[in-house]
């Protein structure tokens, strides 16, 4: 990660606007207070200000008023001077000394002729000490100051944020708010001045509702369109203002004319003008209000509500008197009484008070800390710096001074150099690391905090392991902001328990019940929360903390506690101890930590998953070694040996869908040489049909040795066998055969099977053609109900005839019903084109080609059923 580069262009800007802010109010305070600075300066006998284009006379004085003159009165001439601007005025006020007599030339409203006057100009004096004197010192010396000092401050602390910057202009609104009279002050000076305090008077409203978007944090990234589109038109259209109305006023002191035109259209669009500086800060006001409701903390509640309310006193009569104003017209004095505007206006005073007590009382950008800091750890370095020149020196003149007050020899000398040299060089490193110490104790570190956490924000991503994710958060949140007492509590049991420590002892005992206040607030914020046990609007101190909670939570000496919340759930909680400096956590610390805890909440939880996924990975194996087992076993289940059967071709195969199936197939060797035949279909799959599988195979065998020809009644046994060893959802469709090699006749019962498909042989049928065109029939003419659903049933059994090329096909439905990828079945049309497609081949092969053709159909889709086939093929 790159490090940032100095702020060298930011500084540079601040430096430039802090000399012409400190010069124009060193100017400004010299001509408002002459006799303090022992200054010999004309007072002014009035006001000249353009009014519709005319330069008319305001705040006439005695004196001037004893010449002739009157308010509203048009300049036309000074001292024989025609008034193009009124620099003249300036120049003639500038030049006059006091004592002398200014001549002037004014045409009052209504007449045609033209007046002269001549008026003795007066010593410019501070009025005698009494309240209005006080108020008049603060509003333009004393606050000017204050505003300049504090905004040049603030953003020398704080060069990036826009805030800070935002905070220092709209500082200087109320440096230059009281101020006026600068066209005494000389070329070049009187314009630089005049149009610094018209551009920041003009631009006020733009850095309010800048300040309002981004203090004390911008707002989301994602804003309304509406408000988007709206701060960036009233912005714009403010900008042009402050320019046209610098441009009118520098054109109103040097040459009217060229900007007269410019002039009448602003004094047009002055109510627009109005509305939207009155917009912008409203806006302010409207942003600090957003921003207090949605704020998480009660701190920062608590600053913003303050901020909101100071401001709000400071600004509402203000406000009324200049909305009064631009509905009637005309000077403020001439609306109120001068000593409701004095106080209207000095009540503004509590703006930047305010805004001094949020900044630097309730630790809202921490610039308190921040330059106490930088002080030490300037005086700490520079002092490190002199000492070592001091003992370098002085082991450098000592080991000069011995070697020559001895008169060593040559060799003695170059050793005694020698060990000056390593002196020297010891000296060096101690001070470097005593440099380094004072890097950690002053926390200056060579790295930057902001850097670490970012990175560590990522790298705790990659860590799946509990213990080392704790450790490795834990030490480098310590380092980075160099907090002494970290502690990490997970849950357990209920309570919140210290997981991993840094800086405690090793029997650290601190459980915070799940149900307690703490926690609950954690959990309801979901966000950072800071602890402050000494003071009282603290939300440790307004919530009722039972003692043990409280005690509990004071034996970690938590400054800021820190949730790891993934998505709801409180994992554990990070209680970060006061840092070394005792500086508060910023809002950048808080912003960072608020990442890192996030980026900790979802390795924690990946971790959690991680240990319960080889738990179930664990359990699984065990799982699928049992269930191999199971299908070991139901594999000998199947017939192993296939006695031979005159004159009978058959064979068997089951291949599961899953690891074992309910699928049955069964050869019974019974007495007389007869073969039985079975295949069954168990309702569902997996462990649970495998089990009644066996069951139905234990059912049939044991009964079927003496059920003689009666294969009706040895299906019923079976049924009520069945129903009494299995659940109600548990039942199995089953063909049961018996042949009797000696007649070539075949006995069955069809209980609720897939009729099995009899494929006559060619001959039998007279066709030359082959299987393709044989007859094919359905054993579906006698049975009954399916097994083990219902505890009694009869069922009918019924015989056919095997001849020599006659085919029976048993399958259950796991071949009807296999799908391909388009969901489409593969049908008893399918089967019996693929069984005819076996023409003369051993009952093995058939099954073989069956299952080929199947799988073709399937094109890689899942087998979704048990897949079982039985062939018998007379011979």
């Amino acid at each position: 990660m790159r490090k940032k580069k100095p702020p060298i262009l930011q500084y540079v800007c601040l430096a430039l606007l802090f000399a012409l802010a400190s010069a124009y109010q060193i100017r400004s305070a010299m001509y408002a207070f002459p006799n303090y600075f022992h200054l010999k300066v004309a007072a002014y006998p009035f006001v000249p200000e353009y009014v519709n284009g005319r330069p008319v006379l305001q705040f006439v004085t005695k004196s001037a008023w004893q010449a002739g003159l009157q308010n509203n009165d048009i300049l036309l001439a000074v001292n024989g001077r025609p008034l193009t601007g009124l620099a003249v005025f300036g120049e003639a006020i500038r030049t006059t000394k006091p004592g002398e007599t200014l001549t002037v030339q004014v045409l009052r409203p209504g007449e045609t002729a033209p007046r002269s006057a001549s008026i003795q100009l007066e010593q410019a004096t501070a009025p005698p000490i009494s309240l209005p004197a006080a108020s008049l010192l603060a509003l333009k010396l004393v606050v000017p100051t204050f505003c300049i000092l504090l905004g040049f401050w603030v953003t020398a602390v704080r060069p990036r944020d826009p805030s800070a910057w935002c905070l220092f202009l709209i500082m200087l609104f109320f440096s230059v708010f009281y101020s006026s009279g600068v066209e005494s002050w000389g070329p070049l000076v009187r314009d630089v001045a005049e149009a610094y305090r018209v551009a920041v008077g003009n631009a006020w409203p733009i850095f309010m509702l800048l300040f309002g978007v981004y203090f004390p944090e911008p707002f989301p990234e994602k804003d309304p369109a509406w408000w988007k589109w709206s701060k960036r038109m009233v912005i714009t259209l403010l900008t042009v203002s402050c320019v046209m109305n610098v441009t009118v006023r520098l054109g109103q002191f040097e040459n009217f004319a060229p900007v007269a035109s410019l002039s009448a259209a602003l004094d047009r669009l002055s109510t627009v003008d109005f509305l939207l500086k009155f917009a912008a800060i409203g806006s302010f006001f409207a942003c600090i209000s957003v921003k207090m409701r949605q704020a998480v903390t009660p701190d920062a509640k608590r600053r913003l509500r303050l901020l909101y309310t100071g401001c709000s006193i400071a600004m509402a009569p203000a406000c009324i008197l200049f909305v009064t104003q631009s509905i009637k017209g005309g000077e403020l004095e001439q609306i109120f009484p001068e000593w409701f505007v004095l106080s209207a206006l000095s009540l503004m005073l509590l703006f930047p008070i305010t805004l001094a007590y949020v900044i630097v009382v309730h630790r809202a950008m921490d610039v308190r800390v921040v330059i106490r800091q930088g002080l030490q750890y300037a005086l700490a370095t520079g002092g490190i710096r002199v000492l070592q020149i001091i003992l370098t020196a002085a082991v450098l003149i000592t080991g000069v001074t011995f070697a020559r007050s001895r008169n060593l020899s040559p060799v003695r000398e170059m050793t005694t150099i020698a060990l000056l040299i390593l002196a020297v060089l010891w000296l060096r490193k101690g001070a470097d690391r005593l440099r380094k110490w004072t890097d950690r104790r002053f926390f200056r570190d060579a790295y930057n905090a902001e850097q670490i956490l970012e990175a560590l924000s990522d790298e705790v991503r990659s860590i799946v392991e509990k213990r080392p994710l704790l450790e490795r958060v834990a030490t480098k949140i310590a380092e980075s902001l160099h907090i002494p007492r970290v502690a990490v509590l997970l849950e357990e049991g209920g309570f919140y328990r210290p997981a991993f420590t840094l800086g405690f002892p090793a029997t650290l005992v601190a459980d915070l019940p799940d149900s307690g206040a703490t926690v609950q607030r954690l959990k309801r914020e979901a966000g950072p929360e800071r602890v402050y046990f000494d003071d009282e609007k603290s939300w440790v101190n307004a919530t009722a903390l039972p003692e043990d909670e409280r005690r509990n939570l004071a034996s970690l000496q938590p400054q800021l506690l820190l949730p790891l919340m993934a998505k709801q759930n409180l994992l554990g909680i990070i209680s970060l101890g006061e840092k070394r400096s005792e500086a508060p956590y910023s809002s950048t610390d808080v912003r960072l930590l608020k990442s890192v805890a996030s980026q900790t909440a979802l390795a924690l939880s990946n971790a959690e998953l991680t240990s319960a996924i080889a738990v179930e990975v664990s359990r699984r194996e065990k799982l699928n070694r049992e269930i191999e087992i199971a299908r070991e076993v139901q594999e000998r289940l199947f017939p192993q040996h296939l006695p031979e059967i005159a004159g009978l071709d058959y064979f068997g195969r089951c291949r599961t869908a899953l690891g074992v199936g309910g699928d049955y197939y069964d050869f019974l060797a019974l007495p007389d040489g007869r073969p039985g035949v079975a295949l069954g279909d168990v309702s569902g799959k997996g462990i649970a049909a495998a089990l009644t599988m066996a069951s139905l195979q234990a059912s049939l065998r044991a009964d079927a040795m003496r059920a003689g020809n009666d294969i009706a009644g040895l299906i019923t046994r079976v049924n009520s066998m069945l129903y009494e060893a299995s659940t109600e959802d548990r039942y199995a469709t089953l063909f049961y055969a018996q042949y009797d090699p000696a007649t070539h006749r075949l006995s069955y019962v069809n209980a609720g099977h897939c009729p099995p498909i009899f494929v006559r042989s060619a001959a039998n049928n007279g066709s030359k053609n082959g299987p393709k065109n044989s007859n094919v029939d359905r054993l579906d003419k006698a049975g009954g109900t399916v097994v083990g659903l219902l505890p009694e049933c009869a069922y009918e059994q019924a015989e056919v005839c095997l001849t020599p090329g006659d085919l029976l096909v048993i399958y259950t439905d796991g071949f009807s019903e296999a799908m391909n990828p388009h969901l489409e079945e593969w049908g008893e049309n399918r089967l019996i084109s693929a069984i005819a497609a076996c023409n003369g081949l051993p009952a093995k092969d058939s099954i073989a080609r069956i299952m080929q053709a199947a799988d073709a159909f399937a094109s890689g889709a899942p087998q979704s059923d048990d897949m079982t086939l039985v062939i018998l093929r007379a011979v």
